[in-house]
């Protein structure tokens, strides 16, 4: 240090005045991120660099101000020693508090060293460190120590307690470690197994298998395999069907194993394909997505599920092939697949991804069957299965590498865990899947917040007993995901540290698809029989032999016999030949032809007509009767309706319950223009809908046939030769309540042509009376308000004049009321434009040049902005209009583009013109990157007469309003669309007027 340091000499002054080495060292320690300081004894401070000056929040002069007692915090004991321990060794270094500037202690290290100088005066120098990131860094590891321990803990109880088999082996298959659930699921203990190869177990069929899988996981890339599935042998001899997920370790040489017990719920698939299969010819629908498809791989049938499974409706997929939803990566696996079940009766794919209606990739795996040759399907049935959630956690359990990680999220059951409060502190991907949260998310939730009402007392109670220290199992259902309920198998343990219970470690096993299939199962059988006894019609099956198999209810109240007495009797000798002549021929032919038979038929006995639907199979004939006797009523009644509305002068029509044609009358082909033949099995809105008859207003009409009641409603039409009239229709339908549904309907039609256009003129006379109305109150509150003030101050203003004799008073007077003139000279021009409004509409049109029109608005811009403005007329050039409203139109939106443009980038203005022959409109937008416009709380008020949004320009507010009143007195219209720092875009439509 130099003797030319003192402390009589500020340290900027020697900075501008010391040599250029002491010039460096100073830029050296003064850019150096370690707070320094220079002092005399007794804390006079002479120098501090800006590190210092950044910690304590003080600036330098600041600090050689007041000196070393600024910094120090008095309660800090540390510091007198410090100063003592400096004083007689010549230096300190330790820990201590300092002051920062917003009154907090800051925890440092000083290191303090006195030296002398050449000219024998001593000085010390101070080095300081935060210490507070140290101390923090220290606190994060510990808490990440406390985290892993803890981490650990709970993957051990996940492998201590879980129901599916964890294990793991060595290279040689010999078993290193079993958990508990050997003994639930194989019949053998732990030590029963450890030290044995695992080919002491398996099944002598799936040795080979299970190698050859072992084999491929050493060798896999990947190291982890998934889904595999074999057989073992219990201790009992019975056979144990396990799918496993395996991991191998290559540093440790081990093998990690997850194995499930997958016997009951491949017995229960297996009975399930069986009962659907002979429940397939009659129901066709099943709890899977169930499919029949063509020999061509074309969809036949698809049940009722798919839109609930895949967002399709089932009739989108009849006539389409199958491919076209099948990923492409997937379509030649299915195609050899598809070969295969052609050679055999049932093969089973491999997961594959399934196109949903929301363009989601959905994985699937189908059980296909061949049932070309069955009467009943003639087709290839395929039975699929969403499996998208386990093939993503099979997808999960690939990308885990660490061993009690794997444990943790490769396990298929829901893991987690709970504070002694209840609260979720953990969980793996399955409980946050059937929650739909994340793990934060999670983490905020209660227990008791997911399970269900009616057990909620329960889980409460046992909620305790985990607390007590006890453990619990069982089942339960719980609120999961989109509120959906599901079942599970649930283990809860105490999780205890140092002899104290801190939370709880649950395992939940998903068993709602085995709890609704066996509630399915129970449901089945009764399905079947309540379907049949609740069908409207009449239905009774015989065999081969005619004999009674089946009668239903309805059977039994038509023919007014018991079923006891009906089964086993043959069909011929209750109801004899000379009765049922027809009936037994139809019948006949149906079972040699093997084809369904439809035939209608008089039961002479009761005077009954009814209508009879049989369907033979190999078993016998199927057949489904209803009374007709209201419909053959109705039929003949409309015969004699027909005669009279064939007549009447009006147009009529009569249609089926599918709105289609089946007769008109004269008068119909008289106001259409079309014959019976051509319009027969044709829907009415298909083709006489006019322009003003949308879509939207046909399905309204056959929404109101569906509700069968009479209804009136006029719609505009065009008839055959492309003339537009317009039309009441009456529309009444005729049920017949023997079928319980089969209508028709009767349409009176009567034009109203005339009627409607007297109605269009009142509605433009009242549009016209209400523009006007308008117009004159917005005159009115010009004259009543704006024009009242000005003329009040002029008048202020000249009363005054006349009472001084100042002349600096005269002079201010004369400038205030020079300005009230023009001011009232604007509102006089305001009001002359409000009426060039009102008598606008009678100006000339003609042909406007709309470049022109544009050119001659870009001119008066201000400050060459319309260099920034693109103009885009897409060939438009000249336009039928009033040209003082479109060139006022132009100019306005143009002008506030420009005088509202954003300070912040460089201003940006399209004009963009185009033009709709059909609807003969012209459509003019102008878009800018300007300031915008707060739409949601200024749009009321945006057109309004002196409406100003942005006042930092000037301007009076009239602006819009003209453009509005003037677009509208061209019948037009305008739209905004606008935010706040983005933008706005005006939108004007205006008719393309004639001369």
């Amino acid at each position: 240090m130099e003797d030319a340091i003192t402390a009589s000499v500020e340290a900027g002054e020697q900075k501008r005045t010391a040599p250029v080495d002491l010039q460096l060292f100073y830029a050296l320690v003064d850019n150096s991120p370690e707070p320094t300081l220079l002092l005399k004894p007794e804390g006079t401070i002479l120098y501090a660099n800006q590190a210092l000056c950044s910690l304590v929040g003080r600036s330098a002069e600041f600090l050689m101000k007041l000196g070393r007692d600024v910094l120090m915090v008095p309660e800090d004991p540390r510091w007198l020693t410090a100063l003592e321990e400096r004083r007689l060794n010549g230096e300190f270094q330790g820990e201590v508090l300092m002051q920062h500037a917003n009154g907090s202690h800051l925890l440092v290290e000083v290191k303090a060293k006195a030296f002398t100088c050449s000219g024998g005066e001593v000085f010390t120098s101070v080095y300081i460190r935060d210490m507070r990131p140290h101390y923090h860094s220290q606190e994060q590891l510990i808490k990440q120590q406390q985290q892993l321990q803890s981490t650990l803990a709970d993957l051990q109880l996940v492998q201590d307690r879980s129901a599916d088999l964890i294990c793991t082996f060595d290279l040689q298959g010999v078993f290193l470690r079993v958990n508990n659930a050997s003994q639930s699921i194989l019949g053998y203990l732990p030590e029963e197994m450890i030290g044995k190869s695992y080919l002491s177990f398996i099944h002598p069929d799936d040795i080979a298998i299970t190698d050859d899988s072992t084999a491929k996981l050493q060798s896999s890339a990947s190291a982890v395999i998934t889904n595999f599935k074999n057989r073992y042998l219990h201790k009992n001899g019975s056979v144990v069907h396990l799918s496993w997920s395996s991991s191998i370790l290559i540093e440790a040489k081990k093998v990690i194993c997850i194995a499930r017990d997958k016997t009951q719920l491949l017995a229960s698939e297996r009975f399930k394909e069986e009962t659907e299969m002979r429940l397939q010819a009659l129901l066709s629908q099943g709890a899977d997505l169930i499919a029949i498809l063509s020999a061509a791989g074309e969809y036949i049938f698809a049940s009722a599920n798919s839109h609930r499974i895949l967002g399709y409706s089932p009739e989108s997929f009849i006539g389409k092939s199958s491919y076209e939803y099948i990923h492409p990566e997937d379509i030649s696996g299915l195609q050899k697949v598809f070969e295969e079940v052609l050679q055999c009766h049932v093969v089973k794919t491999e997961p594959f991804r399934f196109l949903n209606s929301s363009g989601e990739w959905r994985w699937l795996e189908s059980t296909v069957t061949n049932c070309l040759e069955d009467p009943n399907i003639r087709g290839i049935i395929a039975n699929s299965r969403d499996i998208t959630e386990r093939k993503q956690a099979e997808l999960m359990l690939q990308e885990s590498e660490q061993r009690y990680k794997a444990l943790f999220h490769l396990n298929p059951d829901a893991v987690y865990s709970l504070d002694t409060k209840g609260y979720y502190t953990s969980a793996n991907k399955v409980t946050l899947d059937l929650f739909g949260l994340t793990e934060e998310e999670l983490t905020k939730k209660h227990l008791y917040d997911y399970a269900n009402p009616e057990t909620l007392e329960k889980v409460k109670a046992e909620f305790k007993r985990v607390l007590s220290g006890e453990s619990i199992s069982g089942e339960s259902s719980l609120i999961g995901h989109n509120n959906v309920y599901r079942y599970f198998n649930y283990t809860e343990i105490p999780i205890v540290v140092n002899g104290e219970v801190v939370g709880a470690y649950g395992i939940a096993k998903d068993v709602t698809a085995s709890k609704e299939q066996q509630l399915l199962l129970e449901a089945t059988a009764k399905r079947l029989h309540n379907t049949l006894e609740s069908i409207k019609d009449a239905f009774f099956t015989i065999d081969k032999d005619w004999k009674f198999t089946y009668v239903n209810k309805e059977f039994e109240q038509v023919m007014r016999l018991t079923r006891n007495g009906l089964l086993g009797q043959d069909f011929r000798e209750i109801f004899p030949a000379q009765d049922f002549s027809e009936s037994y021929a139809q019948y006949q032919q149906g079972l040699s032809e093997q084809r369904p038979v439809h035939f209608e038929t008089l039961y002479k006995p009761a005077n009954l007509w009814i209508d009879v639907s049989a369907y033979p199979s190999e078993e016998g004939v199927s057949v489904y009767f209803r009374g007709i006797n209201d419909r053959k009523k109705t039929e003949a009644e409309l015969k004699k309706l027909s005669l009279v509305a064939s007549k009447t002068v009006n147009s009529v029509y009569i249609t089926d319950d599918m709105a289609r044609i089946e007769w008109v009358n004269e008068g119909f082909t008289r106001v259409t223009g079309y014959t019976l033949e051509e319009v027969v099995g044709c829907r009415p809105g298909d083709f006489l809908a006019g322009p003003a008859t949308s879509s939207d207003k046909v399905n309204s009409i056959r929404e109101k046939l569906a509700l069968d009641k009479p209804f009136v409603q006029e719609v505009q039409n065009r008839n055959k030769a492309g003339e537009i009239y317009w039309s009441k229709l009456d529309v009444t339908p005729i049920i017949d309540k023997e079928t319980g549904g089969s209508k028709k309907f009767i349409v009176i039609e009567t034009e109203i042509t005339e009627q409607k256009r007297a109605e269009e003129e009142r509605a433009q006379l009242t549009e016209e009376l209400l523009r006007r109305n308008r117009h004159l109150e917005q005159f009115t509150y010009i004259v009543s308000h704006n024009l009242r003030s000005p003329v009040a101050n002029v008048l202020g203003l000249t009363s005054l004049l006349g009472t001084t004799d100042s002349p600096e008073m005269r002079i201010a007077l004369t400038e205030r009321l020079q300005k009230t003139a023009q001011n009232l000279d604007a509102i006089i021009r305001d009001l002359n434009d409000l009426l060039s409004l009102r008598t606008g509409a009678v100006e000339m049109r003609e042909t406007v040049l709309l470049p022109e029109v544009i050119e001659q608005a870009l001119q008066v811009l201000p400050n060459d902005s319309a260099k920034q403005v693109t103009v885009e007329l897409n060939g438009i050039k000249e336009v039928g209009s009033i040209r003082s409203y479109l060139s006022s139109i132009v100019s306005n939106l143009l002008t506030n583009a420009v005088k509202y443009q954003s300070p912040d980038h460089p201003l940006q203005v399209r004009l963009i013109a185009e033009k709709s022959p059909a609807e003969d409109m012209l459509y003019l937008s102008v878009q800018d990157n300007g300031l915008g416009i707060n739409l949601a709380k200024e749009g009321k008020n945006l057109f309004g007469l002196y409406k100003r949004f942005h006042f930092h320009v000037g301007g009076r507010g009239l602006g819009l309003y003209l453009v509005k009143t003037q677009a509208e007195a061209l019948g037009g219209q305008v739209h905004v669309e606008s935010e706040p720092s983005i933008g706005s875009i005006f939108k004007v439509s205006l008719p393309m007027l004639k001369n």
